[in-house]
């Protein structure tokens, strides 16, 4: 075994012996945290319970603005665009282009 490989492997064989214990006391540790978060919280509601939330206030019925009137109709009248062009039947459109972008070629070429 050459120098090199015996320092790493005794850097990893040393790290790995320290990093294991060091995990499991943090994961100790977390779990410790939380039981006694539990803990505290359920002798606190025991001690001082929570007092009932008010109840939601109602929302009230507002009248809309102008701005909100005039995006209403502006999206209405997208909508309507988008519908027309989706009821187009496209392949005879463009029939109907080129047979009049044919009739004008005719009549220049004449």
């Amino acid at each position: 075994m050459g120098f090199l490989a015996g320092l790493f492997g005794g850097i990893t064989l040393t790290t790995a012996l320290l990093y294991l214990p060091l995990l499991a006391h943090q994961s100790n540790r977390t779990a410790q945290s939380v039981l006694v978060r539990h803990q505290t919280a359920t002798l606190l509601a025991l001690v001082d319970p929570c007092p009932q939330p008010p109840p939601a206030p109602r929302r009230r019925e507002q009248r809309r603005g102008i701005v909100e009137e005039a995006k209403e109709r502006w999206n209405g009248e997208v909508e309507g665009a988008v519908r027309w062009v989706q009821r187009v039947d496209w392949r005879v459109v463009r029939e109907g282009v080129e047979e009049g972008v044919g009739e004008i070629w005719r009549r220049v070429r004449e």
